[in-house]
């Protein structure tokens, strides 16, 4: 049997967007919410029967807010840092983050990270292999990832709208200039900025204006060599916005760009995603100390049948 598609998710997004798009009304037998397990159960088992990946691997962040990304801009991530130093996140998402974690462990799913990484550089890092990938996300700055071998799946509010980004996807969605992958988003990225994360942009360059940049001069270093030539195509105005915003330029290229660093990923399991042993009496305690085993079954079924199990 040929080798089918590797599927790797953004754990953290995941759960945070499950979280925010399932009433907290869904709790546990002791009151807790369940939200975001009973949210994240089922949008990876649905992902999973539509897909029919032959592996499962759960990216996660070892560090959330890396000191290397923070040293190259300060800004990264800034506003979200909670007044203990770690993210800021709702007071009853801990607790079920941890009941995911187990729940992934107990259904023998793959879990990977990788030392001074966020869960990004490891889809980064599996999107790499010669294999076909999905990566399932909520977030766009991934999209630089897709190529002839990886689509990002992506996830949006509500949970139930799911559109697939190759690389043609991307550059017509975004008007940027087609190529053989969608690298050219990461410095659409930078250009516009992303104030989720503390990206400000470019001053006075909007979305349309990088977009057309882009396909003029083909890539970020491109822009930047024709803003030092007074013979080129730019306006007065976007020489010196992107002259002003130079320091920003370089910077924000190295915490927004992937696949720059090599890493050592760590494995749960199996690094192909092959399905490992159930540990069926912790599945259902956890079932039972959520009040969540329709979902939690929803996902053991939906993954017991990744090829190689």
């Amino acid at each position: 049997m040929s080798q089918g598609p590797l599927m790797v998710l953004d754990s953290a997004g995941l759960w945070f967007r499950a979280f925010h798009s399932v009433p907290e009304k869904i709790t546990g037998p002791d009151g807790a919410p369940a939200n975001a397990v009973r949210g994240f159960c089922d949008m990876v088992a649905v992902l999973v029967e539509e897909y029919s990946p032959t592996g499962l691997v759960a990216a996660l962040d070892r560090e959330w807010r890396p000191d290397w990304r923070v040293e190259l801009l300060p800004s990264y991530k800034a506003h979200r840092v909670g007044d203990d130093g770690e993210e800021d996140a709702p007071e009853t998402l801990a607790p079920q983050v941890n009941a995911i974690r187990e729940v992934l462990t107990s259904a023998g799913i793959t879990q990977a990270w990788a030392a001074d990484a966020e869960a990004d550089d490891v889809l980064a890092t599996l999107s790499a292999r010669d294999r076909e990938v999905l990566v399932v996300t909520g977030d766009r700055d991934l999209f630089q990832l897709a190529s002839p071998t990886t689509t990002v799946v992506y996830v949006g509010a509500g949970m139930k709208k799911r559109l697939a980004y190759t690389p043609e996807v991307v550059a017509e969605r975004f008007d940027l200039p087609a190529a053989e992958d969608a690298a050219v988003y990461a410095d659409y990225a930078v250009l516009v900025g992303d104030a989720s994360d503390g990206l400000p942009g470019v001053a006075g360059i909007g979305a349309k204006t990088a977009a057309g940049l882009l396909r003029e001069y083909g890539d970020l270093d491109g822009i930047v060599a024709a803003a030092a030539d007074p013979d080129s195509g730019l306006t007065a105005r976007q020489r010196t916005a992107i002259t002003n915003g130079a320091g920003y330029l370089t910077a924000a290229r190295g915490v927004v760009r992937l696949g720059q660093r090599d890493y050592d990923l760590k494995f749960s399991g199996d690094p192909d995603g092959h399905h490992g042993a159930l540990d069926q009496n912790r599945l259902d305690a956890l079932a039972e100390s959520t009040g969540q085993p329709r979902a939690i079954g929803h996902l053991v079924e939906a993954t017991r049948r990744l090829a190689g199990a």
